[in-house]
């Protein structure tokens, strides 16, 4: 049995749409018949829980880091699409995993049965990390130079720490004020893995704990990142399996968290 590839989502600043790129795309594999785990580690900001609606989760990431639960023990399942997630944990105080507690967790995750495993990253970069884990990292950036520029400088260190990247431009509204794609690709000097336009379904999507690409795959946002998955899930060699979409009944399962209680 291979190891599972995992993907390392970031970016050097906060605000680009990081969390929502991890979310969507997690969920684009998942529902194309890869077994995916989408994995909260932005320990300054977790917000995977609050995008899917399940930030009342009673156990995390943060368990696992301490020894306290496995993986297998506190992964949720997302109902309304089949995802399993390790939710964040917000908490007062930043948690600051040790090498020794990152280890603790991709040893489990190795020996799990994932096809693909998402891992949402806090801003920026962290020398003392091993990158060797990763299969490759995503860098989310906007079409504005001051975040395009932050992406350039992380790519920079990932190249000095061998590891594999690609750039996923998000928020794109092809306006004169943005960056045209073919400037940055000049400056990123690397491949352009997708280009997501912004849309208004991502912030109604945010609020109503459905991610875009369970409210409504034909959106152009949600097939732009549909495109994402179908890259990596041919490429790592499985199929890619286009399922009806769902987004009625994770509307009724919004309803219900509402009626109900969030959770």
């Amino acid at each position: 049995m291979s190891k599972p590839y995992v993907i390392r989502v970031s970016s050097q600043k906060g605000g680009v749409g990081k969390t929502t790129a991890s979310v969507n795309l997690a969920m684009a594999m998942s529902l194309a018949g890869s077994k995916v785990l989408l994995i909260d580690a932005d320990f300054i900001n977790p917000s995977v829980g609050i995008h899917l609606g399940i930030e009342g989760a009673n156990t995390g990431v943060r368990a696992v880091l301490l020894g306290k639960s496995t993986l297998e023990g506190s992964v949720v399942r997302h109902n309304p699409s089949g995802l399993d997630v390790l939710p964040g944990e917000i908490v007062s105080r930043p948690h600051n995993p040790t090498v020794a507690q990152m280890q603790r967790l991709f040893k489990q995750v190795f020996k799990s049965t994932y096809n693909f495993v998402i891992m949402d990253t806090p801003p920026g970069f962290f020398p003392d990390e091993e990158f060797g884990n990763f299969g490759e990292a995503i860098i989310v950036t906007t079409p504005e130079m001051s975040s395009c520029v932050s992406a350039v400088r992380l790519a920079n260190d990932y190249d000095r720490s061998h590891l594999k990247h690609g750039l996923v431009v998000n928020k794109f509204r092809n306006k004169g004020y943005e960056l045209h794609i073919n400037e940055m690709e000049e400056m990123y000097d690397g491949t352009i893995l997708a280009v997501l336009p912004d849309s208004e379904i991502v912030p109604i999507g945010v609020s109503e704990r459905i991610p875009a690409y369970l409210m409504n795959r034909r959106a152009p946002f949600s097939s732009a990142i549909g495109q994402l998955a179908e890259k990596y899930i041919t490429k790592m060699g499985f199929e890619f399996q286009a399922k009806k979409s769902n987004g009625l009944l994770a509307r009724i399962a919004a309803a219900f968290r509402l009626l109900f209680g969030r959770g």
